[in-house]
């Protein structure tokens, strides 16, 4: 298989670089506390049992008539059994009196079970007059209430440390009473966009600048992926400059990620400043686009140097810092939606080179061999300095290290974006 350099070195294949990067990821110790309210996505940090029955008493589940089964065991719509109306319940009331033999009170839906009552008997099986109500039907015992404790058992674990806590799970801890808890905290991950050329989005351009997008796509993802984004201010092409925005970025951050300055050139200063304090896990990939990234580890913290190509930049954050921060977040592995498409064009890959190409989607006019129309998928890419290669992709597919064709009309696999 072809070989392909960075500087004279041999690049790191990505299946490889990627297992390196996640062995060195720790999820993050640093806990908080919120309230439900701000809970929903974010990793329990303790186990949580039931301080009490839910629900706390006996309750209706049904509109109707709290009764005795034994009283109306014999109802039919040919033999009725009337009983006498004592009094009605709603939900968050108390009972006023027990029911009796011979007796019923009125219940509302979630209203407690009244003392003597075993059963509600809906309101379409009975017929009220005045202060009787006729019974057509028998239930036994147990029949529409929900029992104490029915749902969760008082001293029972309801989460286990590490749930990740979704609306439901929110509804169960809401259901406990509790207003707040103990959930991981968002590792915070530092962002430095770097060189000379580069302007923050509202400035007035100089001859010879562009706008920082890597920044914004960056915290974008991490924030969209269960971490904290910490944007830093552009850090110049100068040796001094990129140490001390590496200090400070270390300070305050479970993850650094510089953008540009990863390459072979002569201001590409990166990776000599992070061999230097730490241990460099690769730099430069076997892989299209994104080759001159980099990684490291620096006082027992990641940092990952993402070329400065827009799209190269992003693509390389979603398929290799998506994974380790969900990992560092305590988050479950992700794993894109896909879909089944087929290329409306050849592709060509080259040898020795993991290619990530991202693609759009549309309806062919014609329907498939199942009747339906099928996804044609189309190139999107133009070039790696172009953000509208990924805006205006639907997805990506990934092409292996040792395929260089594929023809048109094959079927391929697109992970959505």
């Amino acid at each position: 298989m072809v070989r392909h350099y960075l500087g004279g070195k041999p690049l790191t294949k990505f299946d490889e670089a990627f297992e390196k990067l996640m062995n060195e990821a720790k999820p993050v110790d640093r806990t908080e506390t919120v309230t439900l309210t701000e809970a929903v996505n974010r990793v329990l940090a303790e186990t949580v049992t039931a301080p009490f029955d839910v629900p706390p008493f006996n309750r209706a589940s049904m509109d109707g008539y709290a009764v005795r089964a034994r009283d109306i065991a014999e109802a039919s719509p040919d033999n009725p059994v009337s009983l006498k109306i004592v009094g009605s319940i709603y939900a968050g009331e108390l009972p006023s009196s027990p029911v009796t033999e011979g007796t019923c009170i009125q219940i509302a839906t979630g209203a407690p079970l009244p003392e003597g009552a075993d059963c509600v008997v809906p309101f379409e099986d009975t017929k009220r007059d005045n202060t009787t109500v006729q019974i057509f039907k028998a239930f036994p015992p147990k029949s529409n209430i929900t029992e104490k404790g029915a749902d969760v058992k008082q001293s029972t674990i309801v989460l286990e440390e590490g749930t990740l806590l979704t609306t439901a799970k929110v509804g169960v801890l809401a259901a406990l009473g509790l207003d707040k808890l103990a959930v991981y905290a968002k590792p915070k991950i530092a962002i430095l966009p770097t060189g000379n050329e580069v302007a923050k989005p509202g400035e007035t351009l100089q001859l010879g600048q562009i706008y920082d997008i890597n920044t914004y796509t960056i915290a974008s993802l991490a924030k969209q992926h269960g971490c904290e984004p910490l944007p830093m201010e552009i850090v110049p092409d100068e040796p001094e400059a990129l140490v001390r925005a590496l200090e400070e970025a270390l300070s305050v951050a479970e993850c650094v990620v510089f953008s540009a300055g990863s390459a072979v050139g002569e201001r590409d200063l990166l990776p000599k400043i992070l061999k230097e304090r730490g241990e460099l896990l690769f730099h430069g990939l076997a892989v299209r686009p994104g080759r001159p990234t980099l990684a490291a580890v620096v006082g027992g913290k990641i940092v990952v140097n993402l070329p400065g190509f827009p799209t190269s930049c992003l693509m390389m954050a979603m398929v290799l810092l998506v994974p380790l921060w969900r990992k560092m977040a305590r988050l479950p592995q992700w794993h894109p939606k896909t879909v089944k498409g087929i290329l409306a064009h050849d592709v060509y890959s080259p040898e020795g080179l993991k290619q990530f190409l991202t693609l759009r989607l549309k309806k062919q006019d014609e329907e498939g061999s199942k009747g339906e129309k099928e996804l044609v998928a189309e190139s999107a890419y133009k070039e790696s300095g172009t953000i509208t290669s990924l805006s205006e992709a639907d997805g990506f597919i990934v092409i292996p290290e040792d395929v260089t064709h594929l023809p048109a009309g094959s079927k391929v696999t697109v992970m959505l974006f």
